[in-house]
């Protein structure tokens, strides 16, 4: 059963669901302010309740939406540099970048620009549909929310933006503007936002079908969440939507992504992903020269943050996804409740890669001063993007029931067998 941290008479009722992170049948908890209701088995997250209304994240949305475009169009900071006072917004450097460099730029500007956007638009259309009853367009808009979510990262450019300033402020003035405050102010309330975000909470909200309780027969859908009686050919109840007890080939997509993003980590980390030109001096650096020079600059804080976003965490997520896909096929002897701790992990982590390419786009920005002094990224970093890319969409095509099923397996089988 899931339970709270007290216990599980925190509950005003019960019925039947499906864990939808190990498969477990339960009896979906409701709990109080301030509770947590988790699964026994896998320990991921079945319910918790929140003190924020629905209007409560109306109002943060429309703020958010208030606030984007004066965030987007004004300077984040200005440099005064050679003589000259040079302004970068969040989407000046994607700019730049892209006559050369579009596969990077476009990458910048999903997740800086388009994401948040995406986001919260879809996040007010679900509410709006959710107080009219309309589900042609909050079927749509609870997708895009779900998938959407984990692209948005204003908080790692944020990050990123500090670590820019700390690399040229020996070149440079800097002058912070009124757009670094509505952006901050936007990734404070994407933050709150992101937190509550729960699909199942929306359609629980929208639809009220009773669950179906009693045998093994009990499926959970994949889209809003509802666990019912598994009926073939027949969509699901709520949502309309086809069911599958599992991913389709999620073991196959989540290898395809891993292989790739695994060859294109080598070129990432050999060939320049920045290159400087400063009085007539051509300057390359790959991702590890550049935390070394970092270090003899005399800033190990931000070598650190650039070894562990760019070097640590590409390699962590490719070894951790590959020690899971392999444990689906070998005993490894690890428990599957590690897997899954291992898995929450690299899907925490996955985001942080983008720092660097934030970083140069921030760089291209504001340093880009034709013969006397430019910055402009290497071949590498079309590489690194890719990887980016691609081991992200490795954590959301795995389907972490599979561990569970191979662990299921595992322990039916003869000794005899073994």
């Amino acid at each position: 059963m899931a339970h709270t941290p007290d216990s599980t008479r925190q509950a005003s009722h019960s019925t039947m669901m499906r864990c939808p992170g190990c498969d477990l049948v339960l009896q979906a908890c409701h709990t109080d302010d301030g509770h947590l209701a988790i699964c026994p088995r896998c320990a991921t997250k079945i319910a918790q309740s929140r003190r924020l209304s629905f209007n409560g994240e109306i109002a943060l949305t429309l703020t958010i939406l208030l606030l984007f475009f004066p965030a987007h169009l004004l300077p984040l900071l200005s440099i005064d540099l050679l003589g000259k006072t040079v302004s970068a917004s969040v989407l000046t450097g994607a700019g730049i970048l892209w006559s050369d460099f579009p596969f990077v730029a476009a990458l910048v500007m999903v997740c800086a620009t388009l994401a948040p956007l995406i986001f919260t638009t879809a996040l007010l259309i679900l509410h709006v549909a959710r107080h009219r009853g309309a589900i042609q367009w909050f079927r749509p808009a609870i997708n895009v929310v779900d998938h959407c979510r984990h692209w948005v990262m204003a908080d790692v450019l944020m990050v990123s933006l500090a670590i820019a300033c700390f690399k040229i402020q020996d070149y440079a003035t800097l002058h912070f503007s009124l757009g670094l405050a509505c952006y901050a102010l936007i990734q404070i309330l994407l933050s709150v936002l992101l937190v509550r975000v729960n699909t199942r909470r929306y359609w629980d909200a929208f639809s009220s079908h009773g669950r179906q309780v009693g045998a093994k027969s009990l499926v959970r859908c994949g889209h809003c969440g509802l666990t019912q009686a598994a009926v073939p050919s027949l969509p699901c109840q709520r949502c309309h939507q086809p069911i599958h007890s599992r991913i389709a080939r999620s073991e196959q997509k989540t290898w395809a992504c891993l292989i790739t993003a695994s060859i294109f980590l080598f070129p990432a980390n050999l060939y320049p992903i920045s290159i400087l030109f400063s009085n007539g001096i051509r300057l390359e650096d790959t991702i590890f020269s550049g935390v070394a020079s970092l270090i003899n600059n005399g800033m190990p804080g931000i070598a650190a943050i650039i070894f562990t976003a760019s070097i640590v965490v590409p390699v962590a997520k490719i070894l951790g996804l590959g020690l899971i896909l392999t444990s689906l096929r070998l005993p490894t002897g690890i428990p599957p409740r590690r897997f899954m701790w291992l898995y929450r992990g690299v899907k925490w982590i996955g985001k942080w890669s983008m720092m660097d390419l934030f970083v140069i786009a921030f760089m291209v920005a504001l340093i880009d001063r034709g013969r006397i002094m430019d910055f402009t990224p290497g071949p590498g970093a079309i590489a690194f993007g890719i990887v980016v890319v691609f081991t992200m969409l490795a954590t959301e095509f795995l389907d972490t029931r599979l561990i569970w099923d191979h662990h299921e397996q595992q322990t039916k089988r003869p000794l005899t067998d073994r």
